[in-house]
């Protein structure tokens, strides 16, 4: 384990241990806690903000909610897995690629890298995103659905969350600006039935940081949205603006009184 530890995160049977540089996994095996075995499973922990704000503050979150268990844990482990399982896969092979640019390396192991890590990313969106909204009443399988079934789709999420047209405007535009694009490059890459020339920029290192940082940020901007809307009436949260953001106390969110 290295870092500082900054936090534990109970997720189906396993325990995770968060360090700055790190994330350790305990695994319940029947024994005292102590016994647990424990795995490093990442080199990447809470010093990179995705990790920080999934697995700290997102938890946090869930903790003022009127959800309780066990559907709040059920919520928890969704978000969890979403890191632990998509976020975080696809940012690994996202750092293989940074460390290889530049370099000499076969063009089929340079190819598998970017199209690795696009698989990563899109199961990260497309199915473990939705699991993690619809637990928190708000599904998103529309958006991956094809036209007529997407047109529905918005609809009826319109009419079922009223309040929540500017999560619905995001997701929309993000859907034009880039989802559709990833999603074709997927297509390609199951089923090499394209143009592979229609793809080049999805073999580009800039492509790549874009979409990582574009996915989690988008993600992060409506799971709060969606988690607050089961706070209580009397407080809600309120993004920190960065010039107030206190360096030795990163967080993303503070609370504040209804109507402020």
């Amino acid at each position: 384990m290295t870092g500082r530890i900054t936090g534990m995160v109970q997720y189906g049977k396993s325990l995770a241990i968060l360090t700055e540089s790190s994330i350790v996994v305990t695994h319940d095996n029947g024994k005292e806690p102590n016994e647990w075995p424990k795995e490093v499973f990442s080199d990447v922990g809470t010093n990179d903000e995705f990790v920080r704000l999934f697995a700290d503050e997102f938890m946090e979150l869930m903790g003022a909610t009127s959800i309780f268990d066990p559907e709040r844990q059920d919520v928890k482990d969704a978000l969890m897995v979403l890191l632990i399982e998509g976020l975080l896969p696809a940012y690994v092979r996202l750092r293989e690629i940074r460390c290889s640019t530049g370099q000499q390396i076969p063009v089929l192991n340079r190819r598998q890298q970017f199209e690795g890590f696009a698989g990563e990313l899109w199961r990260a969106y497309k199915a473990l995103m939705p699991k993690a909204t619809k637990l928190l009443g708000y599904d998103l399988g529309f958006l991956f659905q094809k036209p007529p079934e997407f047109k529905k789709g918005v609809i009826a999420f319109g009419a079922a969350h009223p309040s929540r047209t500017n999560v619905l405007d995001l997701l929309l535009s993000q859907k034009v600006n880039w989802q559709d694009g990833l999603a074709a490059f997927r297509n390609f890459v199951e089923h090499r039935g394209a143009a592979p020339e229609k793809f080049t920029e999805y073999y580009k290192l800039e492509t790549a940081e874009f979409l990582f940082e574009t996915v989690w940020r988008t993600m992060a901007h409506i799971l709060p949205v969606f988690i607050a809307s089961h706070f209580s009436g009397s407080f809600t949260i309120e993004e920190i603006p960065l010039a107030e953001c206190d360096p030795n106390h990163r967080r993303r969110f503070r609370w504040i009184p209804m109507g402020k």
